[in-house]
C-alpha cells in the first residue's frame, strides 16, 4: 500500500496512476491503478458518483482478432444478464472501442490469498462460509450456462458482508479466439481440473467445482492440495494422484469429505454447485461474516474508503485520450468507431446491505505460450496467477501443460 499514502487512495487497494496510464477511459475519470499485466489494466474510476473498477484490454491483445472481439461483446451481454443475487453490476462498457473496455462496481475487500497471507489458514466456520457463498455464486452462473474456468484464491474477494467472486468468465472471450486455437490451456495450473490439466475442452461447471475444492483446501492450509510448484509436476498430480487434505481433515472431517467429493478425478462424480450450497446450508448463516479479527479490521478499512463520496480528479484533456501502450511490434488497432455502442447495465437502486455472493465478471483470457502474461498487482488484476500457481502453457504431447511461475494479486512483489 506504499503508493496509497497521501494520494487519496488510502484503504482502496489502488496505486497512483503512472505516467503511461490514461486519465480517462470513455466517460470515466480514473483515480488509480488496481491491477496490470500482460493482458490489460484495471483502474479505479468514478462513474456517476460511485467507484468503479474499469478494465481495459491491451491493444496488442485484442488487436484485430475478430473472434476475440466477438466473444468479448458476448460476455458483456452475459454479464448484463446475471441476476443481482449473483453479480456486481456492469455499469458501462464499449465493445467497439480499440482497445475495448468495461466497468463494474468497485467491491472493497481482500482476496482470499491476501487474507491467508495476513492471518494464516482460516477457521472451519469461515471455510464453510467460503464454500457456501462461492457455491451460491457459481450455481447462479452455471444456471445460465456460463463457466468461470479460473477460480482460485485471488479470485475470491472477502468483504465485511461475506464474499464476492471476481474475474468470472475469464476464458469465455478467448475460448474460440486465436489464443486457444493455437492449443493453449486457459486457467491457473494449481487450481485446474484434470480435464483442463490434460488439455481437454472444459465447458461445464464441474471444472469450477473442482477448483472450489482446491480453493477450500488452500484456505485451510495455506497450500494448494496438489502442491504449488511450477512445471509439469503439479498438473501430473492433479491428473494421477490424490490431493493432500490432511490439514483440512484435522480441522473439520465433514468439510474434508465434501472437498474430497469436489476433487473427484471423474467429473461425473463431483457434486454440482447447487448441491454444495445444500451441503453447506446445514452450517447456517451467522449474524456476521466469521472472519478472524485481523482480516475484519483490514476489510473495515476498505469499506471505509468505499463509503466516502468519490471525488473525480481534475479534467486532463491531453491525457484523456492516451491508451495503454502496446507491446513492441504489436499491431496497431484502428481508431474507435464514432458510432461505437456503449453497453450499460444501468445504475441499480441502493439496497439494504446484506451478505450475499456476487460475481464480478471479467472476460479477459488468461493464457501464455512459454512466458507469463498474467496480471501481477492488486485484487482487481485480471489474472494474478503468479502467486496462485501460474498461467498455463500449451499442453505437451503427454496431455499435460507446462505452467510458468507467476506472481501476487496484492502488490508488485515478485
Amino acid at each position: 500500500m506504499s503508493g496509497e499514502a497521501g494520494s487519496g487512495l488510502t484503504g482502496s487497494g489502488a496505486e497512483p496512476l503512472e505516467d503511461d496510464d490514461p486519465r480517462r477511459i470513455g466517460p470515466i475519470p480514473l483515480l488509480g491503478r488496481l491491477g496490470a499485466g500482460g493482458m490489460g489494466r484495471v483502474y479505479l474510476g468514478v462513474h456517476e458518483g460511485r467507484y468503479a473498477a474499469v478494465k481495459q484490454v491491451l491493444p496488442s491483445v485484442a488487436g484485430e482478432d475478430k473472434d476475440f472481439l466477438r466473444r468479448f461483446g458476448h460476455e458483456l451481454d452475459n454479464l448484463a444478464r446475471l441476476p443481482e443475487e449473483a453479480t456486481a453490476p456492469l455499469l458501462v462498457g464499449d465493445r467497439e472501442a480499440r482497445p475495448p473496455w468495461f466497468a463494474t462496481a468497485y467491491v472493497p475487500g481482500l482476496t482470499l490469498r491476501e487474507a491467508v497471507d495476513l492471518h494464516g489458514p482460516l477457521p472451519a466456520e469461515a471455510l464453510w462460509l467460503v464454500l457456501r457463498e462461492a457455491a451460491t455464486g457459481l450455481a447462479a452462473v452455471h444456471a445460465l450456462d456460463m463457466v468461470h474456468r479460473d477460480l482460485k484464491p485471488s479470485n475470491v474477494m472477502l468483504t465485511l458482508d461475506g464474499l464476492t467472486l471476481i474475474d468470472f468468465g475469464v476464458a469465455r472471450a478467448a475460448d474460440q479466439s486465436q489464443l486457444t486455437r493455437t492449443g493453449m490451456v486457459v486457467g491457473t495450473p494449481a487450481y485446474m481440473s484434470p480435464e483442463q490439466a490434460s488439455g481437454k475442452r472444459a465447458s461445464s461447471g464441474v471444472v469450477d467445482v473442482f477448483a472450489l475444492g482446491s480453493v477450500i483446501a488452500y484456505a485451510a492450509s495455506g497450500r494448494p492440495p496438489f502442491g504449488d510448484e511450477s512445471g509439469h509436476a503439479v498438473l501430473y498430480r492433479i491428473v494421477h494422484e490424490e490431493p493432500d487434505l490432511q490439514p483440512l481433515r484435522d480441522l473439520d472431517p465433514e468439510l474434508a469429505d465434501v472437498v474430497a467429493s469436489c476433487l473427484d478425478k471423474d467429473h461425473e462424480g463431483r457434486p454440482t454447485a447447487a448441491e454444495l450450497v445444500e451441503r453447506a446450508a446445514a452450517h447456517g448463516p451467522s449474524a456476521a461474516a466469521p472472519w478472524p479479527r485481523d482480516i475484519t479490521e483490514r476489510l473495515a478499512e476498505r469499506a471505509a474508503f468505499a463509503a466516502r463520496e468519490p471525488v473525480p480528479p481534475p479534467s486532463e484533456p491531453d491525457a484523456a485520450v492516451l491508451p495503454p501502450p502496446s507491446e513492441p511490434n504489436a499491431a496497431v488497432p484502428p481508431p474507435p468507431s464514432a458510432s461505437a455502442p456503449v453497453v450499460t447495465g444501468g445504475r441499480p437502486e441502493k439496497r439494504e446491505r446484506r451478505r450475499r455472493t456476487k460475481v464480478l465478471a471479467l472476460v479477459i483470457p488468461v493464457a501464455v505460450t512459454g512466458a507469463t502474461l498474467g496480471f501481477t498487482l492488486l485484487p482487481y488484476a485480471m489474472n494474478d496467477a503468479d502467486r496462485d500457481g501460474n498461467a498455463a502453457a500449451p499442453p505437451a504431447a503427454t496431455g499435460t501443460a507446462a505452467p510458468d511461475p507467476a506472481a501476487s494479486a496484492t502488490g508488485p512483489s515478485a
